[in-house]
């Protein structure tokens, strides 16, 4: 991570997630919950998410039921990464139309915005990613599998060239 990012209560297993986001946001965790228990019916056998942002405020803030992530003014990166049982499940779970968390090839292709995929993106042949500004605000959302992972990136507020330097960073931890 950037210097100046501060890890999140919220990051934990996928469990620890859910239960976490109870109290501050029910809907959130009813849908993560349901979201993973269909990744579970694909293959998945452990995920784990990981939220910082540049301060405890903006961590505290993203907990809140009325938090809308993707408007956030703040430097935020939110991470999750699933295990699949082997790595044809992962390949599978990338290339599936269905989201896993909301995210998937397929719907960042269809949004009609200009995405980078495969090793062109630094990550892997079955990776995309998407980089642009809207507003005041910078967006780079990358999904990959890397043998039996699959890992869903999304960075608001940080430059292109750090974002893709986290993606890389943890595609390169991934043994």
């Amino acid at each position: 991570m950037p210097s100046g990012m501060t890890k999140c209560d919220l990051t934990g297993d996928i469990n620890n997630f859910i239960r976490q986001e109870q109290t501050p946001d029910p809907n959130a965790s009813k849908t993560t919950a349901t979201e993973w228990q269909d990744a579970k019916k694909n293959g998945a056998t452990a995920a784990y998410v990981a939220l910082y942002t540049d301060s405890s405020q903006h961590c505290s803030a993203a907990k809140s039921s009325s938090a809308d992530l993707s408007a956030a003014t703040y430097k935020l990166v939110v991470n999750f990464v699933i295990q699949f049982k082997d790595e044809k499940s992962a390949a599978t779970g990338y290339k599936s139309e269905n989201t896993i968390f909301g995210f998937s090839a397929s719907t960042l292709r269809s949004g009609g915005n200009a995405v980078q995929e495969g090793t062109s993106t630094g990550l892997t042949a079955n990776s995309i990613v998407l980089s642009r500004p809207v507003g005041d605000q910078t967006f780079y959302i990358a999904v990959w599998q890397k043998k039996a992972f699959m890992v869903i990136l999304a960075i608001l507020n940080l430059d292109p060239a750090a974002s893709k330097k986290v993606a890389t960073a943890e595609n390169d931890r991934i043994k």
